[in-house]
């Protein structure tokens, strides 16, 4: 028998449950997401569905017409019985105010036992490289953690640089990559994994919340601080 002690890991003191997301809204200052419904489908056809470059990485096909992309999300509907959420995010302000030009989704599958959920964004032209698009991450995130989550995942397929960065860039840890981990549009799939556990979210809401501030902005909206760099900061 060895001489070395055995060396096991942290009790884990909270053992509440996590929560599903509940059905109202979560509203912010440049977008509101507001759980899908069909009221939703116009707009995010015309924002999401019909721009087929959008959907490169996306593991399904783009639709081919209005009532192709109108049964794919009542399928999406099918699905939020339980374990998923997905909200439409409108935009609170510019030319598009009021209008659903993304999709967001909240995973909790392990809700009783690990209290493991996952963020997922699929976003029209309208949110990319925006502080609307920033915030989205912001609003789910924060509500995930609230609802007593102790980690949040995000996977993407490797080759989606956009996707890694992006992780990267709202404090998403990379974990690994599983290898052959999926077949989309008859392709291979390895899959980058990223997280953020409980213990590392005050940090990033707060930066979160710094990078939003309009202090952050100049007069032309070009930021005067990178959200990496205020995290960094806050350390």
């Amino acid at each position: 028998m060895s001489d070395n002690p055995l060396t096991l890991a942290a009790v884990v003191s909270n053992t509440n449950p996590a929560y599903r997301p509940g059905p109202e809204p979560l509203i912010g200052k440049h977008v509101i997401l507001e759980r899908l419904t069909q009221k939703h489908f116009p707009d995010l056809y015309e924002n999401v569905g019909s721009h087929a470059d959008l959907w490169t990485w996306w593991p399904d096909e783009p639709p081919s017409s209005t009532s192709e992309f109108d049964n794919y999300l009542n399928e999406l509907l099918k699905f939020m019985i339980d374990d998923l959420v997905v909200y439409a995010v409108i935009l609170l302000s510019g030319p598009n105010k009021g209008k659903a030009v993304g999709l967001a989704f909240a995973l909790s599958e392990d809700r009783l036992t690990n209290r493991v959920a996952e963020l997922g964004l699929f976003f029209g032209p309208q949110l990319k490289r925006t502080r609307a698009g920033t915030e989205v991450a912001y609003l789910l995130g924060s509500l995930l953690f609230e609802l007593n989550h102790r980690r949040l995942q995000w996977k993407t397929n490797s080759l989606n640089l956009q996707s890694r960065k992006a992780a990267e860039r709202y404090g998403f840890v990379y974990e690994g990559t599983f290898r052959q981990d999926q077949i989309n549009k008859g392709r291979n799939r390895d899959s980058s994994w990223y997280s953020i556990i409980d213990s590392e979210w005050p940090i990033c809401k707060t930066a979160f919340e710094k990078w939003l501030e309009d202090g952050n902005f100049d007069e032309q909206q070009r930021q005067r601080s990178r959200i990496e760099e205020i995290r960094e900061s806050l350390r």
